[in-house]
């Protein structure tokens, strides 16, 4: 038996306070209890490194004005973390795909890209992919 919801540890790094409101709502709806939210890049990796259990899955946006997706990334890879990573943009499939090439090439278990806004059964689908593995 995989982990369920309730086990899991998730980071959500994005600059718009409104989006991690509503993605930590959807979370909890799906049942995951351990969220840690952070407003931007440089919070993000802030909340990382002085995490005690590091997270399972990072939500991460791509547009950020401090440091956006892609630096996260490579700093997530710098870091060595293999949890999962989902990659949120509102700026459409062609920014995604490209953000999606740079976490495979930080060597991350990058599980998709999202479009906000984010919908719960996108979320949903992502994240199984953790608790089946």
């Amino acid at each position: 038996m995989g982990k369920q919801y309730s086990d899991l540890n998730v980071l959500i790094v994005d600059d718009d306070e409104f989006q991690v409101e509503f993605v930590s709502d959807l979370l909890q709806e799906l049942g995951v209890k351990n969220i840690t939210t952070a407003n931007g890049g440089k919070k993000g990796l802030v909340a990382f490194d002085i995490a005690k259990v590091k997270p399972d899955l990072l939500l991460c946006d791509i547009q950020m004005p401090d440091i956006d997706g892609f630096e996260f990334m490579s700093a997530m890879g710098e870091r060595h973390f293999f949890g999962g990573v989902i990659l949120m943009s509102g700026q459409g499939s062609r920014v995604l795909h490209s953000a999606s090439l740079v976490a495979q090439l930080s060597r991350q278990n990058f599980l998709g890209n999202i479009e906000k806004p984010v919908s719960k059964s996108d979320l949903e689908d992502k994240i199984k992919q953790i608790l089946a593995s």
